[in-house]
């Protein structure tokens, strides 16, 4: 689903940020600081809803409130009942327990805490598919299959995913858009990390016949809470695209991104993920990229999503609209 966009001279004059100096496209820039203030009120819905933080030996963190622990935290048995934020109350046993608050159970508040990693060995993933067919006056097939996983291995947390789009109207070719992707981060340090990664697609509704990217970044994981993550990380991408008139750009951006996601509810979580690149070579070469939804349970692991889906390039190839956004709701099942 394509928004239509009438050009007009002021789109294409160029703007000076107060904040940053650079120069970008005005609508770039209006669209910029559209995103600085979802982004603080998205961080300023993060604090009203904070909560205790316990971290177990594993590296998993649990949010919500400690109801009660055992009289001897050294007996074997021992254990703590935590009440979760999105789990209700749970019976953990005490030496699985790392911290509460940053403060080893049973220790004085003035002895320092055993530093746990925060990224110890874990696999997670998910699945997701929207579809819609129609027949009869109108003949229609849309669909949008999309799955990723992750892995983590001490100091390093593997990513991959895939994504696959077909959408036809009247018995016309559909129109197709996939990728596949990798990406590697290593944290050498306890928040922050260094991101490399590798992206394989084409998109037959902007016209790419095929496009490579491989970029490197530095990044910085504020939190990573049952309750809720945020990371953001900036770098340089290099971009090649074949079009499907023959011709080809090459190009290496700066390339800012972020992944928040945040459970607003017992059962409702808000999620938005964003990335802009901007071409060295001519900062008039931009491109903003935007995930916005909210997801919630149906049964164990299985979910439906509401998604709005919004790309912007203000140089897009020839006969092509620069703004796509498309809304969908799906299912999707996560492990």
């Amino acid at each position: 689903m394509k928004d239509k966009v009438i050009s007009t001279t002021a789109e294409h004059s160029i703007q000076i940020c107060k904040i940053c100096g650079r120069q970008f496209p005005q609508l770039l820039l209006e669209k910029i600081m559209q995103y600085k203030l979802w982004a603080v009120f998205l961080l300023a819905l993060n604090t009203a809803i904070s909560a205790d933080e316990l971290k177990l030996t594993n590296g998993d963190v649990i949010q919500g409130h400690l109801l009660e622990t055992s009289e001897d935290p050294e007996a074997d048995s021992s254990q703590i009942i935590w009440q979760s934020d999105n789990f209700g109350p749970l019976s953990i046993a005490l030496q699985q327990v790392a911290t509460i608050n940053g403060v080893a159970p049973g220790a004085n508040t003035s002895s320092p805490a055993p530093t746990v990693s925060q990224f110890s060995t874990s696999y997670k993933g998910d699945i997701s598919a929207t579809g819609a067919y129609a027949s009869g006056n109108e003949e229609r097939e849309d669909w949008d299959i999309e799955g990723a996983v992750e892995w983590r291995d001490g100091d390093f947390r593997h990513r991959s995913g895939i994504n696959y789009e077909s959408h036809s109207l009247d018995n016309i070719p559909a129109n197709e858009e996939y990728y596949v992707d990798y990406g590697i981060d290593w944290f050498f340090q306890d928040q922050w990390f260094w991101s490399n990664n590798l992206t394989w697609g084409a998109n037959d509704n902007r016209a790419i016949e095929q496009y490579y990217t491989l970029g490197s970044a530095i990044g910085r994981q504020f939190w990573n809470r049952e309750s809720g993550a945020l990371s953001a990380e900036t770098g340089l991408l290099w971009i090649n695209e074949e079009y499907q008139d023959n011709s080809s750009d090459s190009r290496l951006t700066w390339s800012w991104a972020a992944d928040y996601r945040q459970m607003i509810t017992a059962s409702l979580e808000l999620f938005h993920r964003h990335s802009l690149l901007v071409s060295l070579e001519n900062l008039g070469d931009s491109e903003i990229k935007a995930d916005l939804g909210l997801k919630a349970p149906l049964i164990k692991n299985i979910y439906t999503e509401l998604k709005l889906e919004w790309i912007y390039d203000n140089q897009p190839a020839l006969g092509t609209d620069p703004s796509d956004s498309q809304l969908t709701i799906g299912v999707s099942y996560s492990w």
